[in-house]
């Protein structure tokens, strides 16, 4: 027989309702309640999933199995350390938390209390990626494009830890190699924070990658090319596309054209699948695709990308002051970029 896992949603602002909205259509599995700051809001999502909306999110903790936690980044450290103490399982929405040291605690402690402590890179499981990982065998150059328009949303951190998280968990994964060398440089633009941002990482193996996040363009693209012996392949989480390009078999480099061809990609909504994983795991007691150590290690490549690009932007500060300018946001942007929020951070990269 399947035990049924009780289950809690701690935040239900955007990310926060569509959590709530999977467990509540989720067969073996009971929302008992939803947990919000905002009495109002918590009430109305509470309402669309027929569960019990609570103030105070550690009544809810006390009456479940298992919780997504959906609050703000700078809550995550305090929720979570409160639900693994308690011996509830936790779902952690990207990032992990906001500093290293936060995050080794947690992971520490979900160790310790023998708790699963999942984080939420929702990429891992999008059926794109997943079509591309079966063909995959040594990637040599890896390029990464994460570009949107402004929202609005996620606007008091980086772009880098509000998007290009999700391109340097993939690649982690799939690159298990210590990383080398590491520049960055980004800019400022709608924001007091990095809106556009490049990293150029090399591995130990020899690997390289490239990769873009913006939240400030036109349109929106959301693309990996994997280039590796025979084949490149190029992933459209987006458009939740795969395709490979190949010389055809049996031909020669003077004669033949690569060959491009569409891969099968079975469709999926990778939010479901992530939270049925989560599930499974607390059925289990299996680790997840993206565990609390793989989360703080993205983590670690993220903010060590974000010290990088405040180092390069020495120059920018200086074209800042110097450029007549006056704006509260221009004021915002210089006082951001006279400090430095990450020195008690600057661990290296893992690896």
């Amino acid at each position: 027989m399947t035990k049924t896992i009780r289950v809690g949603v701690i935040g239900v602002g955007h990310l926060g309702r569509y959590h709530a909205q999977k467990y509540a259509a989720m067969e073996h599995v009971t929302l008992v309640g939803v947990a919000d700051i905002d009495r109002e809001r918590g009430r109305a999502i509470a309402g669309e999933t027929a569960t019990t909306a609570f103030s105070d999110y550690r009544e809810l903790v006390a009456q479940v199995d298992a919780v997504s936690i959906a609050t703000p980044t700078t809550s995550h450290f305090e929720v979570g350390s409160y639900c693994l103490e308690h011996g509830v399982d936790v779902m952690m929405e990207k990032p992990i938390t906001t500093t290293l040291d936060e995050a080794n605690t947690l992971v520490k402690l979900a160790a310790d209390k023998e708790r699963i402590l999942q984080v939420g890179l929702v990429e891992r499981f999008n059926p794109a990626m997943r079509a591309a990982q079966k063909r995959l065998t040594l990637p040599l150059f890896i390029e990464a494009k994460r570009v949107g328009a402004f929202t609005g949303r996620a606007t008091d951190v980086d772009v880098i830890i509000d998007l290009m998280i999700h391109d340097l968990d993939i690649i982690l994964s799939l690159v298990k190699s210590p990383i080398t060398s590491l520049s960055a440089a980004g800019a400022p633009v709608l924001t007091p924070y990095t809106d556009i941002a490049n990293a150029h990482i090399i591995f130990a193996n020899g690997c390289t990658a490239n990769i873009t996040a913006s939240r400030v363009s036109q349109s929106v693209e959301r693309r990996m090319r994997l280039f590796q012996p025979g084949e490149c392949l190029t992933i459209d989480f987006h458009g939740k596309k795969c395709s490979t390009m190949q010389l055809p078999v049996g031909s020669t480099e003077e004669s033949a054209s690569p060959a491009i061809t569409d891969l099968e990609v079975v469709l999926a909504d990778a939010l479901e699948l992530e939270l049925l994983e989560f599930t499974h795991c607390v059925r289990t007691r299996n680790n997840p695709a993206v565990t609390g150590a793989q989360g703080r290690d993205s983590l670690a490549v993220a903010l060590a990308v974000i010290d990088a690009v405040q180092k390069n932007n020495r120059q920018l500060l200086r074209t800042l002051c110097t450029s007549g300018v006056n704006s509260p946001l221009l004021q915002q942007q210089v006082d951001l970029l006279c400090r430095n929020p990450l020195d008690s951070q600057n661990d290296s990269p893992p690896g």
